[in-house]
């Protein structure tokens, strides 16, 4: 991931107007723990208008789904629970590679009440970007780690507290 396909990806949501919420890697490093982060996690409203006005944007600046499905699919409600059901998707996957072989991650399931999230997420400008962007709350960013419980997560954990 560089700074520009970061900025290039984050500018195409916002300009769609697309309802998103920062996690994983990059919210930890705007809560104050600086540590190396390959992708872009991201928590979408999945409403479908939202959801297509997501792909949308991101397909703009060349983003394709890893897996050998329609972009388009995911904004899909059945079609999506049906892959979280029957694939145990947890996040539906893209890359671009005009961005350098950026992948960003989106959540295939809400892990929160979005509304309620977005509403008390902080707003931050990364080092290098000019614009503010969504982040999940450092509560939240927690009880997300914990759930996964990688060792990176307990490790991030352990450094948000601290």
């Amino acid at each position: 991931m560089t700074l520009e396909s970061l900025g290039t990806t984050l500018e195409a949501l916002q300009k769609n107007d697309v309802r998103f919420l920062i996690a994983g890697g990059l919210a930890v490093i705007a809560h104050g723990h600086l540590r190396v982060t390959h992708d872009l996690d991201l928590v979408l409203a999945l409403e479908p208008e939202n959801t297509s006005k997501a792909i949308e944007a991101l397909s703009a600046v060349g983003f394709q789904p890893r897996l050998p499905v329609r972009a388009m699919d995911f904004c899909d409600p059945q079609i999506r629970s049906k892959w979280i059901a029957e694939k145990n998707l947890q996040v539906f996957s893209m890359i671009s590679e005009p961005l350098g072989g950026f992948v960003i991650d989106i959540f295939a399931e809400e892990p929160f009440d979005f509304a309620e999230e977005f509403a008390s997420s902080i707003k931050k400008s990364l080092v290098g970007l000019d614009e503010s962007y969504p982040f999940v709350s450092k509560e939240t960013l927690i009880r997300m780690k914990k759930l996964a419980g990688r060792s990176v997560d307990l490790d991030d954990i352990d450094k948000l507290n601290g």
